[in-house]
């Protein structure tokens, strides 16, 4: 079901409070429609101990900032010879890029994740990370289509992912509604 942010924000609210179990969250849209809700509603919004929600993290941004020039060198001129082992290095650096950044705050938002479904990085890292005290929000550009999600559902199909349905509980995944 498509929903408001306002509403999003006081579902979220409501979850916050509990520190036991999985929490990864998930809010779909269209690119415009996650900023607008990330610059309208997340930017005023304030956690249920009243300090605001933090700032969106660029997720492609850290990813690349938190390899040394002399590794991302290396591992570009690998990349077509051995793409497992470009895909095994980007997946221990968000491993660790999450694990830093859930100790400097125990609420994260994450945006732009191109790189992580470019390189088909296992997304199962930010369930393991959101748990107990932590919690995980992730916007991502896509939709829901009958019974699956579709990121990168505005670009041509050929960049098209799907979003595995086991990733994000049900009642933890919000899709914007336009306007």
């Amino acid at each position: 079901m498509k929903t408001t942010g306002p509403e999003i924000i006081t579902a979220m609210r409501e979850k916050l409070q509990f520190n036991i179990g999985r929490h990864l969250y998930g809010i779909l849209g269209t690119y415009q429609q996650l900023d607008r809700f990330e610059q309208q509603d997340l930017r005023h919004a304030t956690l249920p101990n009243g300090l605001p929600f933090p700032s969106s993290i660029n997720l492609n941004r850290i990813l690349l900032a938190s390899i040394k020039d002399e590794d991302l060198k290396r591992l570009i001129r690998k990349e077509a010879r051995r793409p497992q082992t470009v895909k095994r290095a980007l997946n221990n650096t968000l491993n660790s890029v999450l694990g830093d950044l859930l100790i400097e705050s125990n609420v994260l938002i994450v945006k732009n994740l191109e790189l992580i479904f470019a390189y088909d990085l296992d997304l199962s890292v930010f369930r393991t990370r959101a748990t107990n005290q932590n919690h995980l929000l992730m916007l991502l550009p896509g939709e829901r289509r009958s019974d699956h999600i579709t990121i990168f559902h505005e670009s041509s199909t050929r960049f098209h992912r799907p979003l595995s349905s086991n990733l994000i509980a049900d009642n933890h995944l919000w899709e914007l509604i336009d306007g």
